[in-house]
């Protein structure tokens, strides 16, 4: 039987990224068969690595195991020539290099894209920053948490008297997205023109276009978003609302669900009345509106109100906790949730891919790594010598997470 061809199979990324944005990006692109090469520093864990909850009984941060599988981690002291002289190598073999430091830190290194299109003249080279790489705050420090506060997102997130920020880093998620999309554009770009190019992606710039009606809203007619909790603020009902043991999602704000949704609350009329008969009109009287859903949910249980809404053709959810997605039936479908042997961990799970291609289920066949498992396969596959190797090692240019320390000190 022939192999499975994959997606991005013969393209080779040099990962720089850490934590969060380039991290969740090269695990799609190694879902899809690309081989990913990360570059890890010398010595402990740090950064995401270092972050807690660990796996029992390791020191494998559960944050890592879950943004890391499909990809091989060689450990690189970017202080060291010989080590910049490893990284120059791998990039004039690859197709793209990713970095997410702070502007200006990979050229300091030596690893910038100026660096690299010397060694690669058409190597595509991604860069995601919070502000990107100019700019008038392109200097400043930034985390996902600042990017959602001056994207506007949470502005637009919250309740009135306290914004919030939103539960997970979607600004990292966001760029990660947009980056992904650059880099497959970018590929079929140099296929096209031989010419490879510098992308530069923002958190901040991907947060803004991510608001929904807002920026339209405000551009057009002056109308600025404000807080409301989880209610939209251009239709209804579209919040969360009360049972008598818990919360449900109900989206009704097209007038065929509305009606239904009148119909089944015993009150047709409401459908039809003035104050509720558009969703110009149920805007208008939104408290009205909620208090009123609210008041008749109140006497039932979630899955009570789920059953019901969902009979009479209403779009409901409701609001489940981690645990019961991972045992959930649609997970499990969906295979949502798989499971990898990892060196250091055992047996771990972590959350599949979502793009569920036709032609195969495009997932990546590599656990997640500890730091600098594959330094020497990689540099052995690269022409460097086993006593070569050892040499670095022992000069700290290199690393291998600890591997030949370890071995040395069982062997005293």
């Amino acid at each position: 039987m022939d192999k499975q061809a994959k997606i991005l199979e013969g393209i080779k990324i040099v990962d720089m990224t850490r934590v969060f944005t380039g991290p969740f990006c090269t695990q799609i692109l190694a879902d899809m068969g690309a081989e990913i090469i990360k570059i890890e520093e010398v010595g402990p864990n740090s950064n995401e690595r270092s972050w807690p909850p660990f796996a029992p009984g390791t020191e494998e941060s559960t944050y890592f195991i879950g943004l890391n599988r499909g990809k091989r981690s060689i450990e690189l002291n970017f202080k060291e020539e010989r080590a910049k002289d490893i990284f120059y190598q791998l990039v004039s073999e690859a197709d793209i290099v990713f970095e997410n430091f702070a502007p200006g830190v990979a050229d300091k290194l030596g690893v910038g894209y100026e660096d690299c299109k010397k060694i690669k003249p058409d190597i595509i080279y991604l860069s995601i920053s919070a502000f990107g790489q100019y700019g008038p705050f392109s200097k400043l420090p930034g985390y996902d948490m600042l990017a959602q506060a001056m994207g506007g997102l949470i502005s637009i997130t919250g309740y009135p008297e306290m914004p919030l920020r939103v539960g997970s880093s979607i600004g990292d998620i966001i760029a990660g997205l947009y980056g992904g999309m650059g880099l497959l554009g970018a590929i079929y770009y140099r296929d096209k023109t031989g010419e490879g190019q510098h992308i530069d992606v923002s958190l901040v710039d991907c947060i803004f276009t991510c608001l929904e009606n807002s920026v339209p809203a405000y551009t057009i007619t002056g109308r600025p978003t404000k807080r409301q909790g989880s209610r939209h603020p251009d239709g209804g009902p579209y919040d969360v609302y009360t049972c008598k043991d818990g919360f449900v999602c109900v989206v009704a704000s097209n007038e065929k669900l509305w009606g239904n949704m009148c119909q089944l609350m015993g009150v047709p009329e409401m459908a039809t009345d003035s104050k509720f008969n558009s969703n110009a009109a149920r805007m208008q009287n939104i408290e009205e509106m909620t208090a009123f859903i609210n008041k008749w949910m109140k006497d039932y249980t979630v899955d009570e109100m789920v059953t019901m809404l969902r009979e009479a053709r209403v779009a409901v959810a409701p609001i489940l906790e981690v645990p019961q997605i991972c045992e959930s039936e649609n997970t499990k479908a969906r295979n949502m949730l798989v499971e990898f042997e990892h060196a250091t961990a055992g047996k771990i799970k972590v959350p599949g891919n979502p793009i569920k291609f036709g032609a195969y289920e495009a997932l990546a066949e590599l656990p997640p790594p500890f730091k600098g498992q594959h330094t020497k396969e990689v540099l052995l596959e690269m022409g460097i010598s086993e006593q070569e190797i050892s040499e670095m090692l022992e000069k700290g240019e290199i690393g291998d997470g600890f591997i030949t320390r370890a071995k040395n000190k069982n062997q005293q």
